[in-house]
């Protein structure tokens, strides 16, 4: 069943239409601030819009872009009232589509506001990877972010928060020290280690928009004033060794190390080889990296195509992480949400993913590159991805927080890219060949562990690889704060 069909028969049949008769949205549009974006109205296509075109086909009764936590507590009431099920959004970044819903979207993507205290940073949802960035960079701050610059923080930071600052910083949700959160009911209470302590544990890794809606987070910063941005390029021909040394040479590097490998093909039908990247940043000086560098290139036989090594103020060098230092802040932005915004969004994208809790070793990587070139057809493109985790990360108990993946020493992700947002039933098929033969490869490879943010739809036993032992908590949590479950989708806790 494709991913579509799985959201018609089983996420989006729980919608309902309400209850209690005809829905009068000129009365939620009198009880919030912010704007009702309804089918009729003229910018309700874009509206209802995330990052994956793919899911434009789902239709919500109502958008509702909030403008204050009064808003969120309005609209969830108003929705409890009449029976409408939510779907909270802060970016829309959510890649199973659970970020929307036939019911009212409840988008939080104005609660962006930034303000900096004197030992941590009040942080909206909204608030946008690269725009917080920005601004922290004029206060000489800075917190954990991913690789994405439109990711926001509220399904960020809920779902754990993993990316190049993982080794050295840890986890995003490791560093939310209180929270303010709109519950089921519409109340808004503030959690900590001592209000809420119970919700305040789950809203740490154990999924955005599930227990509650998080309006506003309180985080303390990392000390990164600078960072040694890196870029290599390697030869196709070399991939397997890349892959298999890449691994080890982050397994015994330095925590002040975080790196990213990815073979990238756009088209099957091209004569382009794919493209064999590691980037990252690193915490330290452009000479132990470079040094490290040259360790990696005598191990895999070869020095990469392609080279630089560039220490930069912090916020610089992410933007050389998301591939927007050529263009402005205002620019990396998804575009139409902006008259200067230029990022594109993805059309299609199928993908599996797993934790890993050691290194792959060469047959694996010869198996997973395999299945990478296998039956490559034109319009189909194809992702190998990994991240390297652990360090500090793995200095946190397992059931700490609900983040609960303190093994894991990389995180795998292998997608298949479509150009067309309607692919045909055949085309969907054909893309989601090559991400189950990988997953044959790395799951017996795995830690079990499936990280939250990259769900997959298509896991067995979601509840465990998502949170292990750590399930049975969360969902005495839910119980307490949603006992009738009026935050849901497919694949979130339930009591």
């Amino acid at each position: 069943m494709n991913q579509e069909s799985r959201l018609r028969n089983g996420d989006l049949a729980t919608t309902g239409q309400g209850v209690g008769g005809k829905v009068r949205w000129d009365e939620l549009t009198g009880l919030v601030r912010g704007t009702v974006v309804l089918p009729s109205d003229e910018g309700y296509a874009f509206a209802k819009q995330g990052i994956l075109e793919y899911f434009d086909f789902i239709s919500p009764r109502a958008i509702v872009y909030c403008e204050s936590a009064a808003d969120v507590s309005a609209t969830v009431r108003f929705a409890g009232r009449h029976g409408i099920p939510v779907r909270p959004r802060s970016g829309g970044h959510n890649l199973a589509g659970w970020s929307t819903g036939e019911g009212i979207v409840i988008d939080v993507s104005r609660l962006n506001g930034i303000k900096v205290g004197h030992s941590t940073i009040r942080i909206g949802p909204g608030a946008q990877s690269i725009d917080a960035l920005t601004e922290l960079a004029r206060h000489g701050k800075q917190i954990i972010t991913g690789t994405c610059p439109t990711v926001c923080a509220g399904g960020y930071l809920s779902g754990g928060g993993i990316g190049l600052q993982t080794r050295k910083f840890g986890i995003g949700s490791d560093r939310v020290v209180a929270a303010r959160v709109v519950l089921a009911d519409g109340r808004e209470i503030r959690v900590s280690a001592t209000e809420h302590p119970d919700l305040y544990w789950a809203i740490r890794g154990g999924g955005g928009g599930v227990f509650g809606i998080v309006v506003e987070f309180e985080v303390a910063p990392i000390d990164a004033p600078t960072m040694v941005y890196f870029n290599t390029m390697w030869p196709w021909e070399k991939a397997l060794e890349v892959v298999t040394e890449w691994q080890e040479w982050c397994s015994r590097g330095s925590v002040d190390l975080g790196s990213v490998l990815s073979i990238l093909v756009l088209d099957g039908a091209a004569d382009d080889e794919p493209m064999v990247q590691i980037n990252g940043g690193y915490h330290g000086s452009e000479t132990e990296i470079g040094t490290a560098l040259d360790e990696l290139a005598a191990v895999v036989g070869v020095a990469p195509l392609l080279r630089t090594v560039e220490e930069l103020p912090y916020d610089q060098a992410m933007k050389h992480v998301y591939g927007c230092e050529t263009i402005t802040v205002k620019e990396c932005h998804r575009e139409g949400t902006s008259p200067e915004a230029v990022l594109p969004r993805q059309p299609f994208m199928h993908e599996r993913t797993r934790l890993l809790g050691h290194p792959t070793g060469a047959a694996a990587a010869k198996e997973l590159l395999e299945a990478f070139g296998a039956d490559l057809r034109e319009g189909q493109g194809r992702n190998l991805y990994f991240m390297a985790l652990g360090g500090v990360a793995n200095q946190v108990g397992r059931s700490d927080t609900a983040y609960v993946h303190r093994d894991a020493e990389f995180f795998v992700a292998c997608a298949s890219l479509l150009f067309t947002p309607s692919p045909s039933p055949e085309e969907v098929r054909a893309a989601e060949v090559w991400p189950a033969r990988a997953y044959e490869v790395i799951d017996p490879l795995s830690t079990g562990g499936t990280y939250l943010n990259f769900p997959n739809p298509d896991v067995d036993d979601w509840q465990t690889a998502y949170h292990a032992e750590n399930y049975a908590r969360l969902a005495e949590v839910k119980r307490s704060y949603d006992p009738g479950n009026f935050f849901g989708h497919a694949q979130s806790v339930s009591g």
